[in-house]
């Protein structure tokens, strides 16, 4: 290499001529380099490293040489999306899991109770239909001549008792694989009105499902539609809102379901949360019986109701 203006001749690394003092013209030295003049300088760029390892004569090499910036940069683009993906379907099984982990622990998934299935009227009940009662519409259903008490082995698995009437029926206590204990009380079936009482004792972790008795109620509620394929409940005014049984204060939901016979179903739900367990009361009658279900029947059974502890 010589300069322009004296034609001295420079070493590779000059950048001025030291005999005229000129700039050494851009281009005219590959580039300045601070190592001894017997090293190779650095390689500007990659493809320095790979093109004397490549022979000029073979296109393929060529190609594959001008292609390698492009198929690196798409390789990690692709491995970014992976990662992306990777990540969301991560969360997504994770939050799946998550839910339904919660949902199991609060007895979401626990089996239900047997379906109990309402025997209801064809048509208005009437006198009757009740053997030896007077025909009179205030006096449809027959007055029990005396109570008994539930059975020793009913109420002590329940840690509850009360009395019912003579001639009702006391079913056999069913006790799902969730818990739940369940006792139906029923009248004779030659009385051809529905009636009938459910007591139901639920497992202490059921306080973690049912924040209050009213919850607890209008659970049973909407099962009760369901399982007698009931349309919506409407809510009764003029009714209780709690009721004291046994010495404690239970919540209490009055609702009416109309039936296809132009009749209604008056449901009534009582609640407690006594000594970490959840205990519940549920009794219907047609509409037009209630109030004399209520005095006859239903009311002698909760006065007579008192936990055994």
């Amino acid at each position: 290499m010589t300069c322009t203006q004296c034609k001295t001749e420079l070493p590779a690394y000059a950048v001025v001529c030291p005999q005229c003092g000129a700039a050494v013209a851009p281009g005219t030295s590959a580039y300045y380099s601070y190592l001894p003049s017997d090293i190779p300088a650095w390689p500007r760029d990659a493809r320095e490293i790979i093109s004397p390892l490549l022979s000029a004569s073979n296109p393929t090499a060529q190609a594959a040489t001008a292609a390698l910036p492009g198929q690196a940069r798409s390789k990690q683009l692709l491995i970014r999306w992976l990662t992306v993906i990777s990540v969301l379907l991560l969360s997504l099984l994770l939050g799946v899991g998550l839910t339904l982990g919660l949902l199991w622990a609060h007895g979401y998934f626990a089996p239900r109770a047997p379906v109990r299935s309402v025997h209801l009227p064809s048509q208005t009940p009437s006198a009757t239909a009740v053997t030896g009662s007077p025909s009179s519409s205030t006096n449809i259903l027959p007055t029990p001549s005396s109570f008994k008490p539930l059975s020793t082995a009913n109420s002590q698995s329940l840690g509850l008792t009360m009395n019912l009437p003579q001639d009702w029926v006391e079913s056999q206590l069913n006790t799902s694989t969730s818990g739940v204990k369940t006792l139906i009380l029923t009248p004779p079936q030659s009385l051809s009105i529905p009636l009938s009482l459910l007591i139901a004792q639920f497992p202490s972790d059921a306080s973690q499902v049912f924040s209050s008795g009213h919850d607890l109620d209008q659970f049973l509620i909407q099962d009760f539609a369901q399982s007698n394929s009931l349309s919506s409940p409407q809510a009764l005014a003029n009714t209780p809102k709690v009721r004291t049984l046994g010495g404690q204060t239970w919540s209490e939901d009055d609702v009416s379901f109309l039936l296809n016979n132009n009749q209604s179903l008056h449901l009534v739900t009582l609640s407690v949360l006594y000594k970490q367990h959840y205990y519940s009361l549920e009794f219907y009658a047609s509409g037009d019986v209630f109030d004399e279900a209520m005095q006859k029947y239903y009311n002698p059974m909760l006065d007579s109701l008192h936990f055994l502890s």
